[in-house]
C-alpha cells in the first residue's frame, strides 16, 4: 500500500511539475492525434456526404462496408500499413517507419472509416427539403451539398471529435509504427504500457491521469456540441 501510496505521489508530483519528458509524451499524443484527426476529417467528411447525397445502385453496400470497418481492430490497421511502409515495401522508399509520419498515416487510416460513416449518417439525418429548396433556388450540386452540411455543422463537429477520441486512447497503431522512440515517437499509451512492463507506475499513473481527462474533456464538449444539434 505504501508503494501505491508514492507512486501516486510521484505522479502528481510529475503532473504539478510539468516534468519536460512528462510534457514531452502529452505534447505527442496531442500532436499525432489532432494531426490524424484532421487529415482523416478532409478526406471522410466529404466522402460521408459524397454516399449521402448520391443515388446509385450499390449504395447500401457502400454503408455497410463502411460499419464494418469501424470494427478493424487497431493492430491489424497497424500491420496493413507496416506491410506498405517497411524497408522492402512498396512505399519503403520513404523512410518513414517509426517516424511520427508513420503514426499519423496509421491513426488516419483507423479513423478515416469511422468519421466518413458518421458524417454519412449525419448528413442523412438533414431533412432533404433543404438540399432540394438549395437546388431549386438555382444552387449547383457543391453549394447545394454546402448548405446541408453547414445545417450539420454541429453534428460533423461531434463526428471529429468522435474520431479525436478514438486515436487519442489506441495504442497497437503507435507502437507499431513508432517504435515507441523516447523524445520522438513514444506517446502516452505506448509509454504507459512500457512503464508498467518495467514496474515503474508513477510516470504510468500521472500518463493515465491526463488520458481520462482528455477523454472526459472530448466527451463533455461531444455532448455540449450535440444538444444543440
Amino acid at each position: 500500500m505504501s508503494d501505491l501510496r508514492q507512486a501516486f505521489a510521484e505522479a502528481f508530483r510529475l503532473i504539478i511539475g510539468a516534468d519536460p519528458g512528462f510534457i514531452t509524451i502529452i505534447s505527442a499524443s496531442l500532436q499525432f492525434s489532432l494531426s490524424s484527426t484532421l487529415i482523416a476529417s478532409m478526406l471522410g467528411i466529404p466522402a460521408g456526404m459524397a454516399v449521402a447525397n448520391a443515388r446509385f445502385r450499390f449504395k447500401r453496400l457502400v454503408e455497410d462496408a463502411l460499419n464494418t470497418m469501424l470494427a478493424v481492430p487497431t493492430v491489424v490497421v497497424g500491420l496493413f500499413v507496416y506491410t506498405l511502409i517497411y524497408s522492402q515495401g512498396p512505399l519503403g522508399r520513404f523512410r518513414i517507419l517509426f517516424t511520427p509520419a508513420a503514426i499519423i498515416l496509421g491513426q488516419t487510416l483507423l479513423i478515416l472509416p469511422l468519421i466518413a460513416s458518421l458524417a454519412c449518417s449525419a448528413i442523412s439525418s438533414v431533412n432533404p427539403i433543404i438540399r432540394q429548396t438549395a437546388l431549386t433556388l438555382g444552387a449547383d450540386r457543391f453549394r447545394a451539398g454546402w448548405t446541408v452540411a453547414s445545417e450539420a455543422k454541429a453534428a460533423l463537429l461531434v463526428v471529429c471529435l468522435t474520431g479525436f477520441g478514438r486515436v487519442i486512447g489506441e495504442i497497437g497503431i503507435s507502437l507499431m509504427l513508432g517504435g515507441n522512440i523516447l523524445g520522438y515517437t513514444r506517446t502516452i499509451t505506448t509509454a504507459i504500457s512500457l512503464q508498467t512492463s518495467r514496474g515503474e507506475f508513477a510516470l504510468g499513473l500521472a500518463l493515465g491521469m491526463v488520458l481520462l481527462c482528455i477523454a472526459f474533456a472530448v466527451n463533455i464538449v461531444a455532448r455540449r456540441v450535440g444538444t444543440r444539434t
